[in-house]
C-alpha cells in the first residue's frame, strides 16, 4: 500500500485524469499483473503472438504506435523498437518505473493522451451539472499523428475505453436512464473502431469479446464488455483467466473471451452494432 501510494504521489497525471481514477487504475492494473501472472501469462503470450505476427506483416518501418500502451506488459517491445525508426506508446499517464525499464531503447517516443477524447469534456460538463440529455461525445483526438505510421496496435484496449467515464457518469449521475449510458459507452466503443478504420497502414486489434463469471468450468454469467459492438474480426481466439478466485471474490472466477487478429489491405468491417 506504501508504495502504491507513492507512485500516486510521484506519476505525473493531468489532474482531472487523477480525480476520475485514470491514475488508480493503472497502478491497480499494475499491482494485478503481479498478483495474477501465472493466469495471465498464456494471455499475455497470445497477445504477443498477434503483435509480433503484425510486426513482420507491415509494409513499412518508420513508425508503429501503441494506443492505451499501460504498463506494457503484453507488448513485444523489444521487437516493435528493433523493427520500426520510432515507437509512440500512448496512454493518459505512464509510472515512472515503465519508463525507467525502457531507456536503453532511444526510439520511443512518449505521449500522454486520452485517446477517446471524453475524459475532460466529461469532467467539465459535470462540474458544471449538465442534464444527461446533453452528454458530450467522444472524439477522435487530433494530436495523434496516425497518418505518418506505418502499424498501429490496440491491445486488450477497447473494452476498457468506457469503464471509467461510466462510472464517473454513474457516481455523479445518480438517477441517469440505463439506456443514456449504455448509448454513451457505445459511442466511446464506435469512436475507436472508427479511429483505427481510418488507419491506412497495418492494424493490429486484440478485444475482449466476452466477460464471463465461472465457478470453476461452469459458467454462471456473461456479459458483452464491448457495449453490442461486434469487432467483425477474425483472428486467434482464446481465454484470459482474468481474475481467478479470490482476486475477485472467493466463490468465482472472471475470465474474458478475446480475439486478436491483424490485417494490412482488404480490412474488415470493425464496429459494426
Amino acid at each position: 500500500m506504501i508504495s502504491e501510494a507513492i507512485k500516486y504521489l510521484t506519476t505525473p497525471c493531468a489532474p482531472h485524469l487523477r480525480t476520475m481514477g485514470y491514475l488508480t487504475e493503472l497502478i491497480a492494473t499494475e499491482a494485478r499483473f503481479r498478483r495474477c501472472s501465472t493466469a495471465w501469462q498464456p494471455h499475455l503470450d497470445q497477445t504477443r503472438a498477434v503483435i509480433s505476427d503484425a510486426i513482420a506483416a507491415s509494409g513499412g518501418h518508420r513508425k508503429a504506435i501503441v494506443l492505451g500502451a499501460g504498463i506494457l506488459s503484453d507488448i513485444p517491445i523489444d521487437a516493435l523498437c528493433a523493427t520500426f525508426e520510432t515507437v509512440q506508446l500512448v496512454d493518459v499517464c505512464f509510472l515512472n518505473r515503465t519508463r525507467r525499464s525502457l531507456r536503453h531503447h532511444g526510439n520511443i517516443d512518449w505521449q500522454t493522451c486520452d485517446i477517446t477524447g471524453i475524459a475532460e469534456p466529461l469532467h467539465a460538463w459535470l462540474k458544471r451539472g449538465q442534464h444527461a440529455d446533453a452528454l458530450p461525445a467522444p472524439s477522435i483526438p487530433g494530436d495523434i499523428a496516425i497518418g505518418d505510421a506505418d502499424l498501429i496496435v490496440s491491445a486488450n484496449l477497447v473494452s476498457q475505453l468506457p469503464l471509467l467515464p461510466v462510472a464517473w457518469l454513474r457516481k455523479a449521475k445518480t438517477r441517469i436512464e440505463d439506456e443514456a449510458v449504455f448509448r454513451f459507452a457505445q459511442q466511446i466503443v464506435k469512436c475507436h473502431f472508427e479511429m483505427l478504420s481510418s488507419f491506412s497502414g497495418t492494424i493490429c486489434l486484440v478485444s475482449e469479446i466476452q466477460r464471463q463469471i465461472c465457478d470453476g468450468a461452469r459458467i454462471l454469467e456473461t456479459e458483452d464488455p464491448l457495449w453490442g459492438i461486434a469487432p467483425g474480426i477474425d483472428g486467434r481466439e482464446w481465454v484470459w483467466e482474468t481474475a481467478p478466485r479470490p482476486e475477485i471474490a472467493r466463490n468465482y472466477d472472471v475470465r474474458n473471451r478475446v480475439k486478436g487478429a491483424y490485417w494490412t489491405s482488404a480490412r474488415p468491417a470493425i464496429g459494426s452494432a
